[in-house]
């Protein structure tokens, strides 16, 4: 292949094929000065594991402890119907910690912006963007998870799907830390996970399979390091 400089008779005088090719290896030659080292696999699961938890500091604290209450809430009248409400569907379709968990979320979305739980809206419609945000952070929710869209929506009677009132509470929850990283640490298996960077949102269920996949990145990392 002739390169930019070339001193051939066809390079000096190009035809449309010979530029053609010129332009094409220049355009090689700056793909490769620009290519970047590819991350590691134990690298990006690292950094996943810190979007879902929240940080480096989170991911060093993950233990597998349950979640236990109880969860001390505002003296607000709209907080009481939403947090009953979240009893409640945690009591049929989660479980003790699904319910911490979704207290929890309703607290510090409250702290964040109460007027996504003091709105023009049925309380209903809040506590299924709490339930469904909070269960997509532990796997728990979705087409083919303990609970679907339609349980959810039958059991909380609300006209639209739980996913829909679910994105402004998402969205308020996860601030700035709003990571997209692809999961793509091969073992060990994970469900797929809505990260929201909070790890006091996350069930021991949850926990237990994150700690898995930190021990697996860290070692990696380990013996990568000490191949080098």
């Amino acid at each position: 292949m002739h390169y930019y400089d070339c001193p051939c008779e066809d390079c000096r005088r190009p035809t449309s094929d010979a530029l053609y090719q010129r332009v094409l290896t220049v355009i090689e030659r700056l793909e490769q000065e620009l290519e970047r080292p590819r991350v590691k696999e134990y690298e990006t699961a690292l950094q996943w594991l810190q979007a879902v938890c929240g940080g480096p500091a989170a991911v060093r604290a993950l233990d597998t402890v349950p979640l236990r209450g109880p969860v001390p809430l505002p003296e607000d009248r709209r907080v009481g119907e939403v947090s009953g409400l979240l009893r409640t569907v945690a009591a049929e379709l989660f479980d003790t910690e699904t319910e911490v968990a979704f207290l929890r979320a309703l607290d510090r979305l409250w702290s964040l912006d109460p007027g996504l739980v003091a709105g023009p809206v049925a309380p209903a419609y809040v506590a299924a963007g709490v339930a469904w945000a909070v269960g997509e952070a532990n796997g728990s929710v979705g087409t083919d998870r303990r609970v679907t869209s339609s349980r959810l929506k039958f059991a909380l009677e609300t006209p639209g799907a739980p996913s829909t009132y679910a994105r402004p509470i998402r969205t308020a929850l996860q601030g700035l830390w709003r990571w997209q990283v692809e999961h793509t640490w091969p073992a060990p298996a994970l469900p797929a996970l809505s990260p929201l960077g909070h790890l006091d949102l996350l069930t021991s269920r949850t926990r237990v399979q994150l700690v898995r996949v930190r021990e697996h990145a860290l070692a990696a990392r380990a013996e990568d390091r000490a191949a080098a």
